[in-house]
Protein backbone atom coordinates (compact mmCIF):
# COMPACT_ATOMS: atom_id res chain seq x y z
CA UNK A 1 0.00 0.00 0.00
CA UNK A 2 1.67 3.54 -0.24
CA UNK A 3 2.04 5.61 1.69
CA UNK A 4 -0.13 8.97 1.59
CA UNK A 5 1.56 11.95 1.20
CA UNK A 6 0.76 14.47 3.98
CA UNK A 7 -0.24 17.62 2.57
CA UNK A 8 -2.08 21.30 4.17
CA UNK A 9 -4.71 23.49 2.51
CA UNK A 10 -4.13 27.11 2.33
CA UNK A 11 -6.94 29.65 1.65
CA UNK A 12 -5.20 32.90 -0.41
CA UNK A 13 -6.54 35.80 2.03
CA UNK A 14 -7.23 39.23 0.99
CA UNK A 15 -5.67 40.41 4.30
CA UNK A 16 -2.43 38.90 2.95
CA UNK A 17 -2.84 39.89 -0.55
CA UNK A 18 -3.19 43.52 0.38
CA UNK A 19 -0.74 42.96 2.68
CA UNK A 20 1.56 43.49 -0.86
CA UNK A 21 0.25 46.62 -1.28
CA UNK A 22 2.50 49.45 -0.53
CA UNK A 23 1.45 52.64 1.40
CA UNK A 24 1.18 55.94 -0.20
CA UNK A 25 3.94 58.01 0.90
CA UNK A 26 5.38 61.79 0.64
CA UNK A 27 7.32 62.37 -2.69
CA UNK A 28 10.72 62.27 -1.87
CA UNK A 29 12.21 63.38 -4.85
CA UNK A 30 13.54 59.80 -5.48
CA UNK A 31 12.86 58.58 -8.78
CA UNK A 32 14.16 56.10 -11.72
CA UNK A 33 13.76 57.13 -15.65
CA UNK A 34 10.67 56.95 -16.36
CA UNK A 35 10.06 54.98 -19.77
CA UNK A 36 6.25 56.23 -20.25
CA UNK A 37 4.56 59.32 -18.20
CA UNK A 38 0.69 59.32 -18.26
CA UNK A 39 -1.49 61.97 -17.08
CA UNK A 40 -4.75 64.16 -17.83
CA UNK A 41 -4.39 67.63 -18.60
CA UNK A 42 -7.42 69.09 -16.69
CA UNK A 43 -8.21 72.56 -14.87
CA UNK A 44 -6.99 72.60 -11.54
CA UNK A 45 -3.32 74.52 -10.53
CA UNK A 46 -1.90 70.93 -9.42
CA UNK A 47 -1.62 69.28 -12.82
CA UNK A 48 1.31 71.04 -13.06
CA UNK A 49 3.11 69.76 -9.62
CA UNK A 50 4.55 66.64 -10.64
CA UNK A 51 6.38 67.10 -13.78
CA UNK A 52 7.67 70.34 -11.99
CA UNK A 53 8.97 67.80 -9.27
CA UNK A 54 10.23 65.43 -11.44
CA UNK A 55 12.51 68.42 -12.98
CA UNK A 56 14.41 68.59 -9.65
CA UNK A 57 15.55 65.13 -9.80
CA UNK A 58 18.98 64.49 -10.81
CA UNK A 59 19.45 63.01 -14.11
CA UNK A 60 15.88 61.83 -14.32
CA UNK A 61 14.39 61.65 -17.68
CA UNK A 62 10.87 60.63 -19.74
CA UNK A 63 10.77 58.14 -22.69
CA UNK A 64 7.32 59.52 -23.59
CA UNK A 65 4.37 60.55 -22.44
CA UNK A 66 0.55 60.01 -23.26
CA UNK A 67 -1.25 63.43 -22.43
CA UNK A 68 -5.33 62.92 -21.85
CA UNK A 69 -7.27 66.01 -23.05
CA UNK A 70 -10.98 66.39 -21.95
CA UNK A 71 -14.00 68.08 -23.33
CA UNK A 72 -15.36 69.79 -20.40
CA UNK A 73 -13.47 73.17 -19.46
CA UNK A 74 -11.56 73.17 -22.72
CA UNK A 75 -10.59 77.54 -21.90
CA UNK A 76 -8.85 76.30 -18.49
CA UNK A 77 -7.38 73.05 -19.39
CA UNK A 78 -5.75 74.94 -22.83
CA UNK A 79 -3.68 76.89 -20.53
CA UNK A 80 -2.78 74.18 -18.16
CA UNK A 81 -1.60 72.32 -21.68
CA UNK A 82 0.38 75.08 -22.57
CA UNK A 83 2.34 75.18 -19.18
CA UNK A 84 2.48 71.29 -18.90
CA UNK A 85 3.77 70.34 -22.10
CA UNK A 86 7.08 72.12 -22.27
CA UNK A 87 7.84 70.58 -18.97
CA UNK A 88 7.83 67.36 -19.71
CA UNK A 89 9.69 67.95 -23.24
CA UNK A 90 12.59 69.49 -21.40
CA UNK A 91 12.53 66.15 -19.38
CA UNK A 92 12.97 64.17 -23.11
CA UNK A 93 9.67 63.07 -23.75
CA UNK A 94 7.70 62.26 -27.28
CA UNK A 95 4.52 63.55 -26.39
CA UNK A 96 1.63 62.40 -27.80
CA UNK A 97 -2.09 62.79 -26.91
CA UNK A 98 -5.80 61.12 -26.16
CA UNK A 99 -9.18 61.25 -25.92
CA UNK A 100 -9.10 61.36 -21.67
CA UNK A 101 -12.78 60.74 -21.51
CA UNK A 102 -13.20 57.73 -23.95
CA UNK A 103 -12.28 54.59 -22.13
CA UNK A 104 -11.43 53.09 -25.35
CA UNK A 105 -8.93 56.06 -26.39
CA UNK A 106 -7.50 55.45 -23.00
CA UNK A 107 -7.08 51.50 -23.58
CA UNK A 108 -5.70 52.22 -27.03
CA UNK A 109 -3.33 55.51 -26.38
CA UNK A 110 -1.53 53.47 -23.30
CA UNK A 111 -1.58 49.80 -25.50
CA UNK A 112 0.23 50.76 -28.19
CA UNK A 113 2.40 53.20 -26.12
CA UNK A 114 3.36 50.00 -23.81
CA UNK A 115 4.39 47.77 -27.02
CA UNK A 116 7.37 50.18 -27.30
CA UNK A 117 8.37 49.81 -24.07
CA UNK A 118 11.91 47.38 -23.70
CA UNK A 119 11.20 44.13 -23.24
CA UNK A 120 14.57 42.87 -22.23
CA UNK A 121 14.26 44.91 -18.75
CA UNK A 122 11.47 45.97 -16.38
CA UNK A 123 10.10 49.51 -17.54
CA UNK A 124 8.90 52.17 -14.60
CA UNK A 125 5.48 53.59 -15.98
CA UNK A 126 4.20 56.69 -13.89
CA UNK A 127 0.42 57.92 -13.57
CA UNK A 128 -0.22 60.76 -12.35
CA UNK A 129 -3.58 60.58 -11.75
CA UNK A 130 -3.69 64.47 -10.20
CA UNK A 131 -5.72 66.24 -12.32
CA UNK A 132 -7.86 62.69 -13.46
CA UNK A 133 -11.35 62.60 -13.65
CA UNK A 134 -12.40 58.64 -11.82
CA UNK A 135 -13.23 57.41 -15.38
CA UNK A 136 -9.65 58.40 -15.97
CA UNK A 137 -8.48 56.87 -13.69
CA UNK A 138 -10.21 53.83 -13.41
CA UNK A 139 -10.03 53.13 -17.27
CA UNK A 140 -6.20 54.14 -17.52
CA UNK A 141 -5.43 51.54 -14.75
CA UNK A 142 -7.31 48.94 -15.90
CA UNK A 143 -5.36 49.17 -19.36
CA UNK A 144 -2.28 48.93 -17.16
CA UNK A 145 -3.30 45.70 -15.18
CA UNK A 146 -4.72 44.02 -18.59
CA UNK A 147 -1.38 44.06 -19.76
CA UNK A 148 0.72 41.20 -21.18
CA UNK A 149 3.73 42.94 -20.60
CA UNK A 150 5.29 43.28 -16.61
CA UNK A 151 6.30 46.67 -15.42
CA UNK A 152 7.01 48.88 -12.37
CA UNK A 153 3.96 51.68 -11.59
CA UNK A 154 4.64 54.41 -9.96
CA UNK A 155 1.08 56.31 -9.59
CA UNK A 156 1.28 60.31 -8.22
CA UNK A 157 -1.03 62.21 -6.59
CA UNK A 158 -1.01 65.64 -5.99
CA UNK A 159 -3.08 67.17 -3.29
CA UNK A 160 -4.76 71.36 -4.12
CA UNK A 161 -3.34 73.94 -1.47
CA UNK A 162 -7.21 75.06 -1.45
CA UNK A 163 -10.05 73.11 -1.78
CA UNK A 164 -13.81 74.24 -3.14
CA UNK A 165 -15.66 75.68 0.00
CA UNK A 166 -18.83 77.98 -0.34
CA UNK A 167 -18.70 81.70 -0.19
CA UNK A 168 -22.53 83.02 -0.22
CA UNK A 169 -23.78 80.42 2.46
CA UNK A 170 -22.62 77.78 5.52
CA UNK A 171 -20.56 74.85 4.06
CA UNK A 172 -23.73 73.11 6.30
CA UNK A 173 -26.32 74.14 4.94
CA UNK A 174 -28.37 71.63 2.38
CA UNK A 175 -26.64 71.86 -0.94
CA UNK A 176 -29.93 72.00 -2.35
CA UNK A 177 -29.83 75.88 -1.48
CA UNK A 178 -26.22 76.96 -2.63
CA UNK A 179 -26.22 79.28 -5.33
CA UNK A 180 -24.77 77.74 -8.65
CA UNK A 181 -21.77 80.51 -7.82
CA UNK A 182 -21.16 77.89 -4.93
CA UNK A 183 -21.71 74.79 -6.92
CA UNK A 184 -18.51 72.18 -7.66
CA UNK A 185 -20.16 70.67 -10.85
CA UNK A 186 -22.90 71.67 -13.02
CA UNK A 187 -25.61 69.09 -14.50
CA UNK A 188 -24.96 66.01 -16.05
CA UNK A 189 -23.57 65.72 -19.81
CA UNK A 190 -23.92 61.79 -20.12
CA UNK A 191 -23.81 58.04 -18.09
CA UNK A 192 -22.60 55.20 -19.58
CA UNK A 193 -21.02 51.78 -18.94
CA UNK A 194 -17.19 51.76 -19.10
CA UNK A 195 -16.67 49.41 -22.72
CA UNK A 196 -13.42 48.26 -20.81
CA UNK A 197 -15.22 47.16 -17.76
CA UNK A 198 -18.62 45.47 -19.15
CA UNK A 199 -19.05 43.09 -16.40
CA UNK A 200 -20.34 39.52 -16.91
CA UNK A 201 -23.79 39.55 -15.66
CA UNK A 202 -26.82 37.14 -16.39
CA UNK A 203 -30.64 37.72 -16.73
CA UNK A 204 -31.57 36.06 -13.92
CA UNK A 205 -29.47 37.50 -11.41
CA UNK A 206 -30.62 40.43 -8.81
CA UNK A 207 -29.04 43.73 -9.58
CA UNK A 208 -26.46 45.09 -6.57
CA UNK A 209 -24.55 48.74 -6.91
CA UNK A 210 -21.85 49.67 -5.03
CA UNK A 211 -21.66 53.32 -4.92
CA UNK A 212 -19.16 55.77 -3.66
CA UNK A 213 -20.91 59.02 -3.07
CA UNK A 214 -19.78 63.18 -3.33
CA UNK A 215 -21.70 65.63 -1.98
CA UNK A 216 -23.10 66.31 -4.85
CA UNK A 217 -25.79 63.94 -5.78
CA UNK A 218 -26.71 64.74 -9.30
CA UNK A 219 -24.26 62.37 -11.29
CA UNK A 220 -25.00 59.14 -8.74
CA UNK A 221 -29.09 59.50 -9.63
CA UNK A 222 -28.62 59.56 -13.22
CA UNK A 223 -26.20 56.74 -12.26
CA UNK A 224 -28.70 55.08 -10.37
CA UNK A 225 -31.21 55.73 -12.90
CA UNK A 226 -29.10 54.09 -15.28
CA UNK A 227 -29.43 50.78 -13.60
CA UNK A 228 -32.51 51.05 -12.82
CA UNK A 229 -32.56 52.00 -9.08
CA UNK A 230 -34.82 54.67 -8.42
CA UNK A 231 -34.56 57.07 -4.57
CA UNK A 232 -37.69 55.04 -3.49
CA UNK A 233 -37.51 51.93 -5.53
CA UNK A 234 -34.49 49.59 -4.53
CA UNK A 235 -31.39 52.76 -2.90
CA UNK A 236 -32.34 51.17 0.18
CA UNK A 237 -32.13 47.54 -0.61
CA UNK A 238 -29.68 46.66 -3.58
CA UNK A 239 -26.45 49.29 -3.03
CA UNK A 240 -24.26 50.16 -0.89
CA UNK A 241 -23.00 52.89 -0.50
CA UNK A 242 -19.34 53.28 0.84
CA UNK A 243 -18.75 57.29 2.59
CA UNK A 244 -15.78 58.97 2.32
CA UNK A 245 -14.38 60.10 6.08
CA UNK A 246 -11.35 62.23 6.94
CA UNK A 247 -9.20 62.93 9.91
CA UNK A 248 -8.86 66.42 8.90
CA UNK A 249 -10.69 68.70 10.80
CA UNK A 250 -11.20 71.54 8.23
CA UNK A 251 -12.41 68.98 5.36
CA UNK A 252 -14.96 67.16 8.11
CA UNK A 253 -17.85 69.38 7.17
CA UNK A 254 -17.34 67.68 3.81
CA UNK A 255 -18.08 64.73 5.14
CA UNK A 256 -20.78 65.33 6.62
CA UNK A 257 -22.19 66.85 3.80
CA UNK A 258 -21.77 63.81 1.69
CA UNK A 259 -24.06 62.00 4.46
CA UNK A 260 -26.66 64.85 4.66
CA UNK A 261 -26.57 64.75 0.43
CA UNK A 262 -27.37 61.09 0.34
CA UNK A 263 -29.85 60.87 2.89
CA UNK A 264 -32.08 64.26 1.16
CA UNK A 265 -31.47 62.02 -2.08
CA UNK A 266 -32.74 58.95 -1.18
CA UNK A 267 -35.67 60.25 1.29
CA UNK A 268 -36.61 63.23 -0.16
CA UNK A 269 -36.24 67.45 0.94
CA UNK A 270 -37.29 67.81 4.21
CA UNK A 271 -37.83 71.46 3.86
CA UNK A 272 -40.14 70.91 0.69
CA UNK A 273 -42.65 67.24 1.94
CA UNK A 274 -42.08 67.00 5.79
CA UNK A 275 -39.81 64.01 5.29
CA UNK A 276 -37.58 63.48 8.28
CA UNK A 277 -33.77 62.77 7.43
CA UNK A 278 -33.06 58.92 8.65
CA UNK A 279 -29.90 56.99 8.60
CA UNK A 280 -28.87 54.63 5.91
CA UNK A 281 -30.04 51.03 6.40
CA UNK A 282 -28.36 48.98 8.68
CA UNK A 283 -25.34 47.10 7.00
CA UNK A 284 -25.86 48.93 3.76
CA UNK A 285 -23.26 51.51 3.99
CA UNK A 286 -19.39 52.06 6.00
CA UNK A 287 -16.52 55.00 5.78
CA UNK A 288 -13.53 54.61 3.92
CA UNK A 289 -10.91 57.43 3.92
CA UNK A 290 -11.06 59.46 1.34
CA UNK A 291 -7.22 58.73 1.26
CA UNK A 292 -6.59 55.47 1.99
CA UNK A 293 -6.72 53.31 -1.29
CA UNK A 294 -6.07 50.29 0.08
CA UNK A 295 -9.13 50.45 2.80
CA UNK A 296 -11.16 50.75 -0.40
CA UNK A 297 -9.73 47.86 -2.46
CA UNK A 298 -10.62 46.05 1.00
CA UNK A 299 -13.91 47.52 1.07
CA UNK A 300 -14.90 46.68 -2.57
CA UNK A 301 -13.24 43.31 -3.04
CA UNK A 302 -15.15 42.73 0.57
CA UNK A 303 -18.52 43.48 -1.27
CA UNK A 304 -17.97 42.10 -4.59
CA UNK A 305 -17.37 38.40 -3.18
CA UNK A 306 -20.02 38.74 -1.07
CA UNK A 307 -22.60 39.18 -3.34
CA UNK A 308 -21.16 36.67 -6.18
CA UNK A 309 -24.71 35.60 -6.33
CA UNK A 310 -25.52 38.95 -7.92
CA UNK A 311 -24.76 41.33 -10.75
CA UNK A 312 -22.67 43.58 -9.55
CA UNK A 313 -22.45 47.10 -11.33
CA UNK A 314 -20.38 50.01 -9.73
CA UNK A 315 -20.69 53.72 -9.77
CA UNK A 316 -17.53 55.96 -8.50
CA UNK A 317 -17.96 59.42 -8.03
CA UNK A 318 -15.53 59.75 -4.96
CA UNK A 319 -11.85 60.39 -4.43
CA UNK A 320 -9.14 59.66 -6.60
CA UNK A 321 -7.08 57.61 -4.68
CA UNK A 322 -10.54 55.71 -3.68
CA UNK A 323 -10.30 55.23 -7.43
CA UNK A 324 -7.29 53.44 -7.69
CA UNK A 325 -8.28 51.31 -5.07
CA UNK A 326 -11.51 50.64 -7.06
CA UNK A 327 -9.00 49.66 -10.22
CA UNK A 328 -7.17 46.98 -7.92
CA UNK A 329 -10.58 45.22 -6.84
CA UNK A 330 -11.63 45.42 -10.57
CA UNK A 331 -8.46 43.86 -11.83
CA UNK A 332 -8.82 40.98 -9.43
CA UNK A 333 -12.88 40.86 -10.54
CA UNK A 334 -13.71 41.52 -13.79
CA UNK A 335 -17.37 39.78 -13.24
CA UNK A 336 -17.94 43.86 -12.16
CA UNK A 337 -19.46 46.55 -14.13
CA UNK A 338 -18.44 49.89 -14.06
CA UNK A 339 -21.00 53.14 -14.96
CA UNK A 340 -19.26 56.70 -15.81
CA UNK A 341 -21.26 59.39 -14.75
CA UNK A 342 -19.97 62.96 -16.88
CA UNK A 343 -20.82 66.33 -15.76
CA UNK A 344 -21.95 68.96 -17.89
CA UNK A 345 -18.81 71.24 -16.72
CA UNK A 346 -16.66 71.97 -13.64
CA UNK A 347 -16.68 75.20 -11.89
CA UNK A 348 -13.23 75.98 -12.36
CA UNK A 349 -12.90 79.25 -10.50
CA UNK A 350 -13.62 77.54 -7.34
CA UNK A 351 -12.94 73.66 -7.82
CA UNK A 352 -9.14 73.72 -6.09
CA UNK A 353 -6.42 76.56 -5.79
CA UNK A 354 -2.83 75.85 -5.62
CA UNK A 355 -0.50 72.38 -5.31
CA UNK A 356 -0.59 70.86 -2.03
CA UNK A 357 1.68 68.02 -0.90
CA UNK A 358 3.09 65.41 -3.81
CA UNK A 359 2.60 61.58 -2.17
CA UNK A 360 3.48 58.41 -4.24
CA UNK A 361 2.41 54.58 -4.51
CA UNK A 362 4.99 52.80 -5.59
CA UNK A 363 3.80 49.32 -7.36
CA UNK A 364 6.53 46.68 -8.00
CA UNK A 365 5.57 43.91 -10.58
CA UNK A 366 2.16 44.82 -11.41
CA UNK A 367 1.79 41.42 -13.20
CA UNK A 368 2.43 39.88 -9.81
CA UNK A 369 0.91 42.05 -7.88
CA UNK A 370 -2.76 41.74 -10.10
CA UNK A 371 -2.39 38.11 -9.84
CA UNK A 372 -2.02 38.03 -6.09
CA UNK A 373 -5.52 39.91 -5.82
CA UNK A 374 -7.02 37.87 -8.44
CA UNK A 375 -5.94 34.64 -6.40
CA UNK A 376 -7.69 35.92 -2.77
CA UNK A 377 -10.24 33.43 -2.12
CA UNK A 378 -8.71 30.36 -3.97
CA UNK A 379 -7.20 27.31 -2.32
CA UNK A 380 -3.56 26.35 -2.44
CA UNK A 381 -2.63 22.26 -1.96
CA UNK A 382 1.34 21.55 -0.89
CA UNK A 383 2.43 18.60 -0.08
CA UNK A 384 5.43 18.41 2.62
CA UNK A 385 7.45 15.14 4.20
Amino acid sequence: MSVRKKFRVRRHSLDDALATLPPMEKYDGNIRDIDLFICAVGFEDRVLAVPKSLTSACDITINSALIGRYKTNPEENLVNEKLLAPVLVSLGARLSYFHADSPEQVHKAIQSALLNLNKEFTSHVVLDISGGSSSFIISALNSLFRSDIDFDVTIFYTTADVYHAPKNINAEHPISVWTEEDMRELGVDSVTTNELIPGIHHDHLPNYVIAIPSMFTARMQRGLSHLGIGNLSGADESVYWILPSTEDATHQWRQSQVEKSLLRMINGEPELDGVAIQSLPDGRWSYCDALDYIDCTRTVMNQIDNHSDHNISLIHVGSKLQAVGVSLALAARREVSVVNTRPQSFSAATYSKGQGEVYCIRLESLKKLVRKLAGVGSINIESFR
